[in-house]
């Protein structure tokens, strides 16, 4: 069996890298303080979790754009190429944020992937990150579940809440050679493991190209005689062709009805997906 494809997605700086390696056990998927630049390169990671063969992806971080309206679209435009070419297909999304920083970007980024891109068919769980001064890291989410709820994040619920509360970081080394949220960190990468071994398909689900756009035929008008009867002793009446037009499709109307925005602005966002 090929091994099942879990991809982790978010806003650069909200702990996708820590959370991978976390669940790796070992530092190799590197994090925003040591990368040098930007990429929208995706990276794989093989790993075996519970009898179960992985490959886990870490993509690029999806920012807001510089008119504080939409995602940076050749982040999305990387993921979405990525989720469209995974022969294996998808079997998990793992929305990764930073408490508590929800936000109007968040919430597009979630429903351009769950819902637009991947039609429901895809489970989606989220990593709450940076939890470490919590109390109690679970609570966090009793408290603050009804903000994700408004916003129309709803991670899969069919295993335990979705939801792993944790924190991605073992914190400074303290005397004796410990780390200062080493338990915070081992609770969480149980919490973790757990959330993508009971959540992912086992069968998994192919993205299909999203209908961004339709082609639309016309014939064009074959001109009588009375148009041009000179061209019609020479027998040069051009012959009858078909004519392509492209209208909006599927993905158009939902970009701009779930994101709140206008229709020239969800074509444009549109056209860059569709390359």
């Amino acid at each position: 069996m090929a091994p099942r494809n879990i991809v982790f997605f978010g806003e650069n700086g909200h702990g996708k890298s820590s959370v991978i390696n976390m669940v790796l056990g070992y530092e190799t998927a590197a994090t925003s303080s040591s990368a040098m630049g930007c990429t929208f390169q995706s990276t794989a990671y093989t790993h075996q979790l519970s009898g179960h063969d992985l490959v886990l992806w870490d993509t690029a971080g999806l920012n807001e754009g510089d008119q504080g309206t939409v995602t940076d679209m050749k982040a999305v435009t990387s993921l979405y190429t990525l989720l469209k070419k995974l022969e294996g297909g998808v079997s998990l999304l793992v929305f990764c944020i930073r408490a508590p920083l929800i936000n109007d970007t968040a919430r597009k980024i979630w429903q351009l992937f769950q819902e637009i891109i991947c039609q429901k068919r895809v489970p989606i769980v989220m990593a709450v990150t940076h939890l470490e001064n919590e109390d109690s890291m679970d609570d966090w989410w009793t408290e603050n579940e009804n903000r994700f709820r408004r916003y129309g994040m709803n991670p899969c619920s069919e295993y335990g809440s979705g939801v792993a509360c944790i924190t991605a970081s073992k914190g400074k080394v303290r005397r004796g050679g410990r780390h200062a949220f080493q338990d915070e960190y081992d609770e969480s990468q149980v919490k973790i493991r757990k959330l993508i071994v009971d959540n992912h398909l086992h069968a998994p689900w192919r993205v299909r190209p999203v209908d961004w756009f339709n082609t639309v035929y016309s014939e064009a008008r074959r001109p009588s005689f009375w148009d041009n009867p000179q061209s019609a002793l020479w027998g040069e009446f051009p012959a009858s062709r078909r004519e392509a037009h492209q209208v909006y499709g599927r993905g158009v109307f939902e970009l701009a009805s779930r994101w709140g925005i206008s229709t020239q602005e969800a074509e444009k966002l549109a056209r860059i997906m569709d390359g």
